[in-house]
């Protein structure tokens, strides 16, 4: 199994305005090659249109959310998901073929270690 490229990244508290962008930069040139070969026309067209909507919504939120002192938790839950929004859609590109299958997105599912140490404990009481 090929090496992740890149720094790991943990939490999304160490998702930086770089990271951000070079994952925004790959999902644009991907859908640039994709959208190539289909063309103007069809629902695929429109799918894809859609698909570049959301890259870039969830692109400019993030960006957003980052640069937020101290986030409250709906935001650091935000980031998350917006992190993990972005990543699930560079992530099906790795998988095809003619596409840059060196490139891996990590996944992050906390904020922070507070946060991890937060959803453990409510897995334990829960049992």
């Amino acid at each position: 199994m090929p090496q992740p490229s890149g720094r790991a990244l943990t939490y999304a508290e160490e998702i930086t305005p770089e990271d951000i962008r070079t994952l925004e930069a790959f999902l644009y040139v991907q859908w640039d090659r994709v959208y190539e070969e289909v063309g103007e026309t069809g629902e695929t067209a429109f799918a894809m249109r859609s698909l570049l909507c959301s890259i870039s919504d969830s692109a400019g939120f993030l960006h957003t959310l980052i640069t937020v002192e101290r986030p409250d938790a709906w935001q650091r839950a935000a980031i998350v998901r917006e992190w993990q929004r972005l990543r699930s859609a560079a992530h099906e590109f790795n998988h095809c073929d003619g596409y840059d299958h060196g490139r891996w997105w990590h996944q992050v599912q906390h904020f922070d270690a507070h946060d991890e140490a937060a959803v453990q404990d409510r897995i334990h009481e829960a049992r």
